[in-house]
């Protein structure tokens, strides 16, 4: 197993994604801290996942104090492994309708969290001399939509952010990247708009439908051995919808 041994720390445990990277690391045999702001739905998501390598530590990535929590936890005993910056707020807001707070709250879960927790974390890899940081990002990094602009511009933020964290700790043996993972039902935080996931699947290459395992498999490459000259990189995991923007993909599903 590649991680047998290995601490693995994963925020928004409790999601879509979150849910097939824990037991995917856990099959690897990690020990895994998981994190979400929902402690009862981060209970649920443990559930079948081997209890003596799983400590869950609820905590809302907008305070300070909890921030402080998690990363004095996560770096108890033996420095993190591996940090996956998972969780994500996916709301869709209409641009010139989107209010300060709507805004803030955003760029605090995307953007602030991931960079204190690659802060707090991130030196104690480089103390040890080795880790794997992934951030979570997305394809709207490069799409402007036009009920999605906060989400986009933290995501395109945060891949900023992982080329200026590998640059910092490459030199200390952590490594730093981002991966960007394919569309799956029940990601967004709201409703989504009409027609929204098809048109998404529309942009979809391959002719299998995407799943969170398809993601999960993705990451744990990017988090082994088998990468360890990979750092300041993005990977897109969405079936190459990220090349696919030509007019009509947007309305037309493929046959």
């Amino acid at each position: 197993m590649r991680f047998s041994g290995r601490k693995v720390v994963i925020t928004g445990a409790a999601g879509v994604y979150g849910r097939a990277l824990a037991a995917a690391f856990a099959a690897e045999g990690a020990s895994l801290l998981l994190t979400d702001r929902d402690a009862s739905a981060l209970s649920a998501a443990c559930a079948g996942l081997p209890a003596v390598r799983v400590a869950q530590h609820p905590a809302d990535l907008r305070d300070d104090a909890a921030l402080d929590g998690l990363v004095a936890a996560a770096n108890a005993g033996d420095a993190p492994d591996v940090l996956l910056n998972n969780a994500g707020l996916y709301p869709f807001i209409p641009l010139m309708e989107a209010t300060p707070a709507e805004y803030d709250r955003i760029m605090d879960v995307n953007l602030r969290a991931p960079f204190r927790l690659m802060q707090g974390i991130g030196r104690a890899m480089a103390a040890a001399g080795r880790g794997s940081i992934v951030n979570v990002t997305s394809s709207a990094a490069d799409v402007i939509r036009g009920n999605g602009v906060p989400y986009g511009a933290s995501k395109c933020a945060l891949e900023y952010m992982t080329r200026a964290f590998a640059i910092e700790l490459g030199p200390k043996g952590v490594r730093v990247n981002s991966a960007r993972p394919g569309f799956a039902e029940g990601s967004a935080e709201v409703q989504m708009p009409d027609g929204y996931a098809t048109a998404i699947r529309a942009r979809a290459l391959l002719p299998h439908a995407n799943t969170p395992k398809d993601f999960a498999a993705a990451v744990l490459f990017l988090c082994s051995d088998e990468a360890a000259f990979i750092t300041g990189s993005v990977l897109d995991a969405g079936g190459g919808g990220h090349i696919n923007r030509r007019d009509g993909a947007s309305t037309r599903a493929r046959s």
